[in-house]
């Protein structure tokens, strides 16, 4: 979803058809959306069955360290070598430490991050950012949860706190036909308290499953799902757009997508045509590459531009063009993200079996 919003390019075709489809291409933002509610699922059920573990935090930052840390790096130091290659000082290169710390998300270091004429994109990290500071508050929030009930609150509180951060910031949704905000406000579209939402959403879903009646959660996916997708197009077609960009987007969009992200989720769960959909062998080898795939689909852009350019070059027709890019993104990107993930990532992965943690998924799947 986030590669076709990326190198889909309908809008920016003439050919009417693709056009038309460029539309549905602006919605492939909601992907990020989904990829926050799994992991707030994945990372809470694994938290929760694990209290009381020996060692507990240490084998839970050790485990996300090895599945974060060894790819995100050579990211940054493929960047690094590329933008010295091209003639960079050593000076230019000090926002690459904001990188490295995962602070790309935060608005005050927007500014330096703008400034950085990377020759490899990197703008497309900021949700591994999002990721790693919630990786790092959401364990002692948990610890300090006595019951189950009291840290399902907690989840639905901070779904509610990221409602209010985002009303504070952007201002009442609907105020004008397609407003987009401030450039103050977009400061903090990558922010963590931003996103919250979706992640608090998954943790509740993992909570919900692991009480004495699941059935509920199962009752309430289906509907939960189809009202999220209507708002969501509600808001789309009141705002004029699928983007992320009109305030109404921000407020209630996001939230939406956040509902119908999490009630997939669950539905993915159990048997029906989610759960087989998402057992397919092709989507099951993809999920277990998508990670260096999400990397590399933006850090190579530049390669890629430059071999669809020499397909099909610009001049000779656009529409060819934003094809040839987009079929020659996917299958390089495929490419290094498998050699990525043989060669660099499961070996990382080997060392878990070092700090052992429960299963994400909830003893009973009902």
């Amino acid at each position: 979803m986030v590669f076709v919003f990326h190198y889909g390019g309908g809008l920016q075709s003439p050919h009417w058809a693709l056009h038309v489809l460029g539309y549905v291409t602006q919605a492939g933002w909601t992907g990020v959306v989904l990829f926050f509610a799994l992991s707030g699922f994945l990372i809470t059920g694994s938290l929760w069955d694990s209290l009381g573990s020996r060692h507990l935090l240490r084998n839970f930052y050790a485990r996300r360290a090895l599945r974060i840390l060894p790819l995100y790096y050579l990211a940054l130091a493929l960047a690094v070598l590329v933008a010295l290659a091209r003639g960079f000082m050593f000076a230019d290169l000090r926002p690459f430490a904001i990188y490295a710390l995962f602070l790309q998300d935060i608005p005050n270091f927007g500014p330096q991050i703008y400034w950085l004429t990377s020759p490899l994109p990197l703008y497309h990290l900021w949700s591994l950012a999002v990721e790693e500071q919630f990786y790092l508050l959401w364990p002692a929030l948990l610890l300090l949860a006595r019951t189950r009930r009291i840290a399902l609150w907690l989840s639905l509180g901070i779904f509610a706190l990221s409602l209010a951060f985002r009303i504070v910031i952007w201002g009442w949704p609907f105020h004008g036909f397609v407003e987009l905000g401030s450039a103050q406000a977009h400061v903090f579209d990558g922010f963590l308290l931003t996103h919250a939402g979706a992640l608090a959403l998954g943790a509740a879903l993992a909570l919900a499953l692991r009480s004495s009646k699941p059935e509920r959660v199962n009752r309430y996916a289906p509907p939960a799902l189809i009202a999220g997708l209507l708002v969501y197009l509600g808001t789309s077609w009141f705002s004029g757009t699928f983007l992320l960009s009109p305030r109404s987007q921000y407020i209630v969009g996001l939230a939406a997508v956040g509902v119908g992200a999490t009630a997939l989720v669950q539905l993915a769960l159990r048997p029906g045509f989610a759960g087989g959909l998402f057992t397919l062998a092709p989507l099951r080898w993809l999920g277990r590459i998508s990670y260096g795939f999400y990397v590399f689909h933006i850090l190579l852009q530049p390669l890629f531009d430059k071999i669809a350019s020499h397909i099909a070059p610009p001049a000779a027709g656009y529409t060819l063009f934003l094809t040839a890019r987009f079929f020659t993104a996917f299958l390089i990107t495929l490419l290094v993200a498998w050699l990525s993930y043989f060669f660099l990532e499961e070996p990382m992965l080997e060392l878990k079996r070092r700090f052992p943690m429960h299963s994400a998924l909830p003893s009973i799947n009902a």
